[in-house]
Protein backbone atom coordinates (compact mmCIF):
# COMPACT_ATOMS: atom_id res chain seq x y z
CA UNK A 1 0.00 0.00 0.00
CA UNK A 2 3.14 2.43 1.28
CA UNK A 3 4.38 1.63 -2.49
CA UNK A 4 1.31 2.10 -4.42
CA UNK A 5 0.68 5.56 -2.84
CA UNK A 6 4.40 6.48 -3.36
CA UNK A 7 3.45 5.39 -6.65
CA UNK A 8 0.65 7.77 -7.63
CA UNK A 9 2.24 11.07 -5.95
CA UNK A 10 5.50 10.28 -8.29
CA UNK A 11 3.01 10.34 -11.14
CA UNK A 12 1.24 13.14 -9.87
CA UNK A 13 4.78 14.78 -9.71
CA UNK A 14 5.28 13.75 -13.02
CA UNK A 15 2.69 15.35 -14.71
CA UNK A 16 2.04 18.89 -12.57
CA UNK A 17 5.92 18.82 -13.69
CA UNK A 18 5.16 18.41 -17.25
CA UNK A 19 1.96 20.90 -17.14
CA UNK A 20 4.35 23.34 -15.89
CA UNK A 21 7.28 23.05 -18.52
CA UNK A 22 4.35 22.63 -20.78
CA UNK A 23 2.61 25.71 -19.91
CA UNK A 24 6.29 27.87 -19.51
CA UNK A 25 7.58 26.88 -23.01
CA UNK A 26 3.83 27.64 -24.71
CA UNK A 27 4.19 31.38 -22.83
CA UNK A 28 7.24 31.89 -24.61
CA UNK A 29 6.69 30.95 -27.52
CA UNK A 30 3.67 33.09 -27.71
CA UNK A 31 5.91 35.73 -26.44
CA UNK A 32 8.41 35.48 -29.02
CA UNK A 33 6.13 35.01 -32.38
CA UNK A 34 3.65 37.84 -31.37
CA UNK A 35 7.00 40.46 -30.44
CA UNK A 36 7.66 39.05 -34.03
CA UNK A 37 4.54 39.86 -34.96
CA UNK A 38 4.18 43.34 -33.98
CA UNK A 39 7.59 44.50 -34.93
CA UNK A 40 7.37 43.03 -38.10
CA UNK A 41 4.06 44.97 -38.96
CA UNK A 42 4.46 48.58 -36.92
CA UNK A 43 7.74 48.34 -39.60
CA UNK A 44 5.38 48.33 -42.57
CA UNK A 45 2.43 50.24 -41.26
CA UNK A 46 0.46 52.66 -43.20
CA UNK A 47 -0.33 54.72 -40.18
CA UNK A 48 2.99 55.20 -38.61
CA UNK A 49 6.15 56.95 -39.51
CA UNK A 50 7.56 56.37 -35.79
CA UNK A 51 10.31 53.30 -35.09
CA UNK A 52 8.60 51.19 -32.32
CA UNK A 53 12.21 50.06 -30.46
CA UNK A 54 12.60 46.40 -29.75
CA UNK A 55 12.35 46.90 -25.93
CA UNK A 56 9.08 48.78 -26.07
CA UNK A 57 8.06 45.51 -28.42
CA UNK A 58 8.48 43.00 -25.99
CA UNK A 59 6.71 44.84 -23.65
CA UNK A 60 3.71 45.26 -25.74
CA UNK A 61 4.46 41.23 -26.38
CA UNK A 62 4.89 40.68 -22.40
CA UNK A 63 1.73 42.44 -21.91
CA UNK A 64 -0.64 40.41 -24.03
CA UNK A 65 0.60 37.31 -23.06
CA UNK A 66 0.85 38.60 -19.06
CA UNK A 67 -2.57 40.17 -18.93
CA UNK A 68 -4.54 37.41 -21.17
CA UNK A 69 -3.25 34.90 -18.71
CA UNK A 70 -4.31 37.52 -15.76
CA UNK A 71 -7.74 37.92 -16.78
CA UNK A 72 -7.98 34.25 -17.94
CA UNK A 73 -7.93 33.28 -13.81
CA UNK A 74 -9.51 36.25 -12.77
CA UNK A 75 -12.92 35.88 -15.01
CA UNK A 76 -12.68 32.08 -14.80
CA UNK A 77 -12.35 31.75 -19.06
CA UNK A 78 -9.56 30.97 -21.17
CA UNK A 79 -8.56 34.25 -23.21
CA UNK A 80 -6.29 33.62 -26.02
CA UNK A 81 -3.41 36.07 -26.69
CA UNK A 82 -2.99 35.58 -30.36
CA UNK A 83 -6.77 36.63 -30.28
CA UNK A 84 -5.61 39.44 -28.32
CA UNK A 85 -2.88 40.22 -31.35
CA UNK A 86 -5.50 39.54 -33.98
CA UNK A 87 -8.08 42.37 -32.87
CA UNK A 88 -5.31 44.88 -32.04
CA UNK A 89 -3.22 44.62 -35.62
CA UNK A 90 -6.77 44.84 -37.52
CA UNK A 91 -7.56 48.14 -35.31
CA UNK A 92 -3.99 49.65 -35.13
CA UNK A 93 -1.47 48.08 -36.72
CA UNK A 94 -0.19 48.33 -33.14
CA UNK A 95 0.18 51.94 -33.45
CA UNK A 96 -0.96 54.02 -30.45
CA UNK A 97 -2.26 57.35 -31.37
CA UNK A 98 -5.29 59.93 -29.81
CA UNK A 99 -6.64 60.93 -32.64
CA UNK A 100 -8.42 57.57 -34.19
CA UNK A 101 -12.34 58.18 -35.14
CA UNK A 102 -11.76 62.02 -34.87
CA UNK A 103 -10.77 61.49 -31.36
CA UNK A 104 -13.35 59.64 -29.92
CA UNK A 105 -11.48 56.21 -30.13
CA UNK A 106 -7.71 55.85 -28.40
CA UNK A 107 -4.13 53.86 -28.18
CA UNK A 108 -2.87 51.02 -29.32
CA UNK A 109 -6.39 49.16 -29.90
CA UNK A 110 -8.41 52.18 -30.61
CA UNK A 111 -10.60 52.18 -27.62
CA UNK A 112 -13.59 53.94 -27.71
CA UNK A 113 -12.76 56.70 -24.57
CA UNK A 114 -16.19 56.26 -23.42
CA UNK A 115 -15.73 52.50 -22.78
CA UNK A 116 -12.48 52.86 -21.34
CA UNK A 117 -14.01 55.46 -18.85
CA UNK A 118 -16.44 52.48 -18.23
CA UNK A 119 -13.78 49.93 -17.74
CA UNK A 120 -11.55 52.73 -15.11
CA UNK A 121 -14.77 52.89 -13.17
CA UNK A 122 -15.15 48.77 -13.17
CA UNK A 123 -11.39 48.82 -12.20
CA UNK A 124 -11.74 51.45 -9.39
CA UNK A 125 -8.84 52.80 -11.47
CA UNK A 126 -8.95 56.62 -12.77
CA UNK A 127 -9.29 57.54 -16.26
CA UNK A 128 -6.34 59.20 -17.98
CA UNK A 129 -6.49 59.91 -21.36
CA UNK A 130 -2.81 60.08 -21.87
CA UNK A 131 -1.86 56.95 -19.48
CA UNK A 132 -4.61 55.14 -21.52
CA UNK A 133 -2.73 55.64 -24.84
CA UNK A 134 0.79 53.54 -22.89
CA UNK A 135 0.53 50.49 -24.01
CA UNK A 136 2.44 48.66 -21.09
CA UNK A 137 0.28 50.95 -18.59
CA UNK A 138 -3.76 50.37 -19.54
CA UNK A 139 -3.87 50.05 -22.93
CA UNK A 140 -3.28 46.69 -23.79
CA UNK A 141 -4.90 45.99 -20.42
CA UNK A 142 -8.32 47.79 -20.63
CA UNK A 143 -8.59 45.81 -24.05
CA UNK A 144 -7.76 42.16 -22.36
CA UNK A 145 -9.83 42.85 -19.60
CA UNK A 146 -12.90 43.91 -22.09
CA UNK A 147 -12.55 41.07 -24.05
CA UNK A 148 -12.10 38.57 -21.09
CA UNK A 149 -15.99 40.33 -20.31
CA UNK A 150 -17.19 39.22 -23.98
CA UNK A 151 -15.65 35.67 -23.40
CA UNK A 152 -17.45 35.62 -20.36
CA UNK A 153 -20.78 37.04 -22.05
CA UNK A 154 -20.47 34.61 -25.02
CA UNK A 155 -18.97 31.51 -23.32
CA UNK A 156 -15.84 31.89 -25.91
CA UNK A 157 -18.53 32.04 -29.16
CA UNK A 158 -15.19 33.45 -31.27
CA UNK A 159 -17.36 35.57 -33.85
CA UNK A 160 -19.42 37.28 -31.37
CA UNK A 161 -16.44 38.03 -28.89
CA UNK A 162 -14.61 39.92 -32.39
CA UNK A 163 -17.45 41.65 -33.18
CA UNK A 164 -18.70 43.23 -29.51
CA UNK A 165 -15.07 44.29 -29.67
CA UNK A 166 -15.95 46.54 -32.82
CA UNK A 167 -19.13 46.95 -32.22
CA UNK A 168 -20.26 46.93 -28.59
CA UNK A 169 -21.92 43.88 -26.65
CA UNK A 170 -25.45 45.32 -27.64
CA UNK A 171 -25.19 44.68 -31.02
CA UNK A 172 -22.67 41.75 -31.17
CA UNK A 173 -26.13 40.06 -29.30
CA UNK A 174 -28.74 41.01 -31.88
CA UNK A 175 -26.84 39.80 -34.71
CA UNK A 176 -27.26 36.27 -36.64
CA UNK A 177 -24.61 34.41 -37.94
CA UNK A 178 -24.52 35.88 -41.59
CA UNK A 179 -24.88 39.33 -39.83
CA UNK A 180 -21.70 38.37 -37.87
CA UNK A 181 -19.70 38.10 -41.11
CA UNK A 182 -18.90 41.25 -41.88
CA UNK A 183 -15.65 43.11 -43.26
CA UNK A 184 -13.68 43.28 -39.94
CA UNK A 185 -14.85 40.12 -38.65
CA UNK A 186 -13.05 38.29 -41.36
CA UNK A 187 -9.69 40.68 -41.18
CA UNK A 188 -9.64 39.76 -37.49
CA UNK A 189 -10.59 36.24 -38.19
CA UNK A 190 -8.12 35.56 -41.06
CA UNK A 191 -5.50 37.08 -39.14
CA UNK A 192 -6.15 34.63 -35.65
CA UNK A 193 -5.81 31.74 -37.82
CA UNK A 194 -2.58 32.77 -39.97
CA UNK A 195 -1.13 33.12 -36.41
CA UNK A 196 -1.90 29.36 -35.04
CA UNK A 197 -0.77 28.32 -38.39
CA UNK A 198 2.70 29.79 -38.52
CA UNK A 199 3.49 28.74 -34.82
CA UNK A 200 2.28 25.24 -35.60
CA UNK A 201 4.20 24.74 -38.37
CA UNK A 202 7.50 25.17 -36.59
CA UNK A 203 6.32 22.71 -34.00
CA UNK A 204 9.06 22.32 -31.04
CA UNK A 205 11.34 24.77 -33.18
CA UNK A 206 8.93 27.94 -33.06
CA UNK A 207 10.46 29.27 -30.21
CA UNK A 208 14.20 29.62 -31.02
CA UNK A 209 12.74 30.33 -34.86
CA UNK A 210 10.62 33.23 -34.12
CA UNK A 211 13.31 34.85 -31.76
CA UNK A 212 15.99 34.89 -34.25
CA UNK A 213 13.39 35.93 -36.78
CA UNK A 214 12.58 39.17 -34.52
CA UNK A 215 16.12 39.40 -34.20
CA UNK A 216 17.06 39.87 -37.51
CA UNK A 217 14.81 42.75 -38.02
CA UNK A 218 15.68 46.53 -37.66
Amino acid sequence: MKHRLSYIILMLFIILSCSYDIYAYEHQVLENYIAYRIKYIHNIAYNSNITLSKDRVREYANAIVSWSNYYSKELNVVIDPLLITAIIETETNFVSRSDYDQGESIGISSMRVDTAKWIARNMGVQYNKWRMLDATDLGIRFTVYYLGLAYQQYDGEINKIIISYNQGFSSADNKDIDQLYNNYLFKVLGRYNYYKKRINSYGSSANKYFAYKFSQLE
